[in-house]
């Protein structure tokens, strides 16, 4: 099965959609044995540098050797950086390239011949209107389309010796702020009007009509407008627009075609053309409306109104939804359930395991107080992905904590004419995972995804920053219960802990074991070996008691060289060995540490009896002053 990567950056927030609808297109057409993987950013839209590096980073996913074929699409790309990096690797991948829409050195090419589309809009208004002064309305000058759209005016106005100068150029973007910007600013600059404006595309030509429009100005009487790409408002605004009209699936198509070729060992051109047809409308003067099917386009309209109120419905459902989930996979399960009209054959979520370092609290981690994200990377994706969320057709998958080290084989497909989507789920830079989805071409359509990968993304934020805080007072909490020297309970905890546990099991009629401990001759250590040999000794009999109490046993160090045990009571026999086996204990630990002194333990056992009326810290003192009768013993013996 052979595989095809598509790597693109969407129009702002929307999928260009019509390139994987023409590559499946001449894929189904051949019957060629290929799958179709499209790597989508939406990183030219948004201001933050952050975001839009981690809507980049999804480029960084594949394997682009990998593929037995790659298509561009990087006309959007902001970032020149970005840019050269994505080329960069591209390159070094050693597969044949396709770049759509704009010519890269070494690359193939499939799209419209900008030059000559542009030409047939200046010879039309020159030869068939007689129009000698031209104004321009552009689109960016970092752009290869707009790049080579003006390159071609420019060249046929010295061409017909028409002259011009560079204050009859505006160079925007491609959207209607630009006209309306565009036509302003060359009013500033000049004292009379022109015969034509030309623009980058109708986004633009629509800005500078109504602009014009405000100004009193007529649209073609004072001045006409063209406009390029045939989109709707085209055909339907008041006057229409003359424009080229070019089908946009064609270069997907073409791009296709190209690689199938390349892979049968042909000769390929390096351009290969879509078609281009001119379409001269009122903006020119050239028709009385425009030859589309105003009722048509009505009924796409109310149906579309219809729709896009009941999808915004459905993610406001979604939203509401996912920000009472308090997992991960409660959120996945939401989408399908919110959204009905999401189709596709199947979904499946990608996540960083970190994501869950908050929740699953091992023991040695490393608790500080450096934000969560630090422990994502900003740069590829992390080798400790898991499938954290699969669902195909219309049913939950097992597929939980599955591994993914690579897109493949997790995500290879024995069925041929398939594609997967690949989108970025980031944290601002961070990198926190992927959503993949199968058959998306009809979510694309109707730009559906953006809004839930937003949602989602926002809800999985909002969850991991939730558990964040919840560890956080959780490791609060148990500093302040805690020994810092020892890392058992300290006097709060086993205040705290101690009580409660006593109070339970005398509800429930249970005995319970309190043993009072005392570190035998820490003041001798202390001053005749130091505080650090006396700290040795502490945590040695911290250790001790932690080892060899019950599992229940709530163990606490209550002041210097005291510790108290609550434990649930089996038997005296039982107590006895306990106590036996940790005198045992700290004998190894001297001998481990090689002490210059004896490690040994003063012990007071008590057991409660649920039917007295004896407080908690009634029987702790019990404890204590037994645990005191034998360290009175042990220093008549040695009569020191």
């Amino acid at each position: 099965m052979r595989k095809i990567a598509l790597i693109m950056d969407g129009w702002k927030r929307f999928f260009t959609y019509a390139w994987p609808s023409g590559i499946l297109q001449r894929i189904q057409e051949t019957n060629e044995k290929v799958n179709l993987y499209i790597f989508n950013s939406f990183g030219n839209w948004n201001t933050d540098q952050e975001y839009i590096s981690g809507e980049y980073n999804i480029f960084n996913l594949p394997e682009l050797s990998d593929f037995d074929g790659i298509i561009l699409d990087l006309n959007n790309i902001s970032s020149e950086k970005e840019l050269a990096e994505v080329i960069d690797r591209v390159k070094q991948s050693g597969k044949p390239v396709v770049s759509i829409a704009n010519e890269i050195e070494n690359f193939y090419f499939a799209g419209i011949d900008n030059a000559a589309a542009m030409r047939k809009i200046i010879s039309h208004l020159y030869e068939h209107h007689g129009y000698r002064k031209f104004w321009f309305v552009m689109g960016p000058t970092s752009n290869y389309e707009s790049v080579c759209r003006t390159k071609a005016m420019k060249q046929f106005l010295k061409e017909h010796g028409i002259d011009y100068s560079e204050k009859d150029f505006y160079y925007g973007g491609f959207d209607y702020q630009s006209g309306v910007d565009g036509l302003k600013m060359l009013l500033e600059r000049h004292d009379d009007l022109p015969e034509a404006i030309i623009c980058a595309n109708d986004n633009v030509a629509v800005g500078v009509c109504e602009t014009a429009a405000s100004l009193g100005l007529q649209i073609p009487g004072d001045f006409c407008v063209t406009g390029f790409d045939n989109f709707d408002k085209a055909g339907f605004y008041y006057p229409s627009i003359t424009t080229i009209s070019h089908i946009r699936e064609e270069a997907g198509y073409l791009a296709t075609d190209i690689l199938i070729r390349l892979w049968a060992g042909q000769e390929v051109p390096r351009f290969s053309y879509t078609s281009a047809e001119l379409i001269c409308q009122e903006s020119c003067g050239c028709s009385q409306g425009s030859a589309r099917n105003l009722r048509e386009h009505l009924k796409e309209q109310v149906m579309y109104g219809i729709e896009s109120g009941e999808f915004n419905s459905e993610v406001l459902s979604l939203e509401a939804e996912m920000m009472q989930c308090s997992t991960v996979e409660e959120m996945m399960c939401c989408i399908p359930q919110c959204i009905p009209s999401l189709k596709c054959d199947a979904m499946y979520l990608v996540l960083d395991n970190n994501i869950n370092a908050f929740k699953e609290e091992a023991g040695e981690y490393k608790w500080s107080l450096k934000q969560s994200n630090d422990g994502f990377v900003t740069r590829g994706y992390s080798e400790n992905m898991r499938i954290h969320f699969a669902y195909e057709k219309d049913r939950k998958v097992d597929l939980a904590n599955v591994e993914v080290k690579n897109i493949f084989p997790a995500f290879d497909c024995k069925e041929s004419g398939k594609d997967f989507l690949f989108l970025p789920l980031h944290f601002g830079k961070y990198a926190v995972g992927y959503l993949v989805i199968r058959n998306a071409v009809y979510l694309m359509e109707k730009q559906y995804l953006f809004q839930i990968i937003n949602v989602l993304t926002g809800a999985i934020e909002n969850l991991h920053k939730k558990e964040q805080l919840e560890y956080m007072n959780r490791k609060l909490s148990k500093l302040y219960l805690t020994d810092p020297l020892t890392g058992i309970y300290n006097r709060m905890g086993y205040q705290q802990m101690g009580e409660s546990h006593f109070k339970v099991m005398q509800s429930k009629k249970k005995k319970l074991l309190i043993s009072f401990i005392d570190l035998d001759r820490l003041k001798y250590i202390n001053d005749n070996f130091g505080h650090e040999y006396g700290d040795r000794a502490i945590c040695a009999v911290a250790r001790t008691i932690t080892k060899y109490s019950g599992a229940d046993a709530i163990s606490a160090r209550t002041g210097g060289d005291e510790f108290v045990i609550v434990q649930s009571y089996e038997t005296d026999e039982a107590a006895e060995k306990q106590l036996q086996d940790m005198r045992t204990e700290l004998k190894r630990e001297k001998e481990q540490q090689r002490l210059p002194f004896e490690l040994s333990i003063s012990v007071g056992n008590v057991v409660t009896d649920p039917e007295k009326e004896l407080s908690f810290e009634d029987y702790v003192k019990i404890a204590d002053e037994k645990m005191y009768r034998e360290k009175l013993s042990k220093k008549a013996e040695r009569k020191d």
